[in-house]
């Protein structure tokens, strides 16, 4: 816990807590609005394409930046972008109410936007962290740091969606744009610890160089391609299996937060275990619980079992996530911090775009249930990634 009271670590976690809650305000309200202007969840899929897109085809030039720049002020440029789009897309909704919105395309071009900001910030967030403490603090702060993002996930959807029921989407989207705030005043006044950075490569091609040389790296990145992709249904689905049960608005948040509520239970066990069984197999561990949660998230016959599956899910999801990054930090020089947690990103992130038409796409055609399911297949890949992980 002292690591939360560091003057550099502490304000970040707070900021990036409230920004992490506001996120998710953006993802419930708009998968409901676009859901409930068409009745699809391939459009409710096109939402994480347009958020992701960007980090998918940016990461790798703002990791190389990130090896360049200031981290922190790169990380505040990208907290702006996003501000700008989440503020416009309140005030237009404020003004005309969903209904009076020329179709979805308000929603996807504010989705862009955010997206864009993301792509810009995500290298330097990742690779931020461990100029924030000391050596011997970094698994801890990668750990806090990731329960902020699971924390905010088991409370932000479910007020989000609350809010949406009761006060409508304008107010939900306008408190996102709010929750940037924290972050872009104090970026400014922390002061990261010095750390060395060698005045070689600085090219996009030599962090793909670095981690093709080194193939633990390029497993863990493709294990957690894979845990990210089977996270997609609980956003991109979640307004189907409201409809699916005949529920409102609320019910979608439930399904995220109950998610990440799942994730936020398990956080102080993570380093326990690790510590108990060593990190790969933890990772392995979280594969197969993530895959019984989305296995019994397809099939649950009643809400209170999808609730059940989704916390299952999400404490899966939560040992993938963590000790792969983990993992993955440990290993890097400092001077490729910015570009292979590009990679990372990339895949964590950049996979949810395909894995959103694809599982939105089933949804249409066949059934919500089946949408979900074949997010699984995946996860056979991350089990063999990190069997690979241990052999090396």
């Amino acid at each position: 816990m002292t690591v939360l009271l560091d003057r550099r670590f502490g304000p970040y976690v707070f900021g990036n807590f409230t920004s992490n809650i506001g996120n998710w305000f953006q993802n419930v309200a708009a998968g409901i609005v676009v859901f409930q202007l068409t009745g699809s969840s391939t459009l409710v899929g096109v939402v994480s394409v347009l958020q992701f897109l960007g980090t998918l085809a940016l990461s790798p030039v703002s990791g190389a930046i990130a090896d360049r720049l200031d981290r922190r002020k790169l990380l505040l440029l990208a907290q702006v972008v996003s501000a700008t789009g989440a503020l416009g897309l309140a005030i237009w909704v404020a003004l005309t109410g969903v209904e009076g919105l020329p179709g979805v395309w308000p929603i996807f071009a504010a989705s862009g936007v955010i997206g864009l900001g993301y792509a810009i910030g995500i290298s330097a967030m990742n690779a931020l962290i461990p100029a924030l403490v000391e050596p011997r603090d970094l698994e801890t702060a990668i750990a806090f740091n990731s329960a902020s993002f699971t924390v905010a996930r088991a409370i932000g959807p479910a007020i989000a969606g609350i809010v949406v029921a009761t006060l409508g989407a304008a107010w939900a989207f306008g408190i996102n744009a709010l929750t940037f705030l924290p972050l872009i005043v104090i970026l400014p006044f922390i002061k990261p610890r010095q750390v060395e950075r060698a005045s070689g490569d600085r090219s996009v091609r030599a962090g793909f160089r670095y981690v093709a040389a080194n193939p633990s790296m390029l497993y863990l990145v493709l294990a957690v391609l894979t845990v990210g992709w089977a996270s997609d249904p609980v956003n991109t689905l979640a307004p189907a299996y409201a409809d699916l049960f005949g529920l409102d608005e609320a019910f979608v948040g439930l399904q995220v937060a109950a998610f990440g509520a799942g994730a936020a239970v398990v956080t102080p066990f993570v380093g326990r275990l690790r510590g108990s069984i060593g990190a790969e197999a933890t990772t392995r561990v979280g594969v197969v619980v993530l895959g019984v949660g989305i296995v019994g998230f397809a099939a649950a016959p009643t809400p209170a079992l999808v609730l059940v599956a989704q916390l299952v899910a999400g404490a899966g999801f939560l040992f993938g996530v963590t000790t792969t990054n983990s993992n993955l930090q440990q290993r890097l020089d400092e001077d490729m911090r910015g570009r292979v947690m590009a990679l990372w990103s990339m895949a964590f992130l950049g996979s949810r775009p395909l894995a959103g038409l694809v599982g939105g796409g089933i949804a249409d055609l066949v059934s919500p249930r089946v949408g979900v399911l074949v997010a699984v297949v995946p996860l056979l890949v991350g089990w063999w990634a990190m069997g690979r992980v241990e052999q090396l």
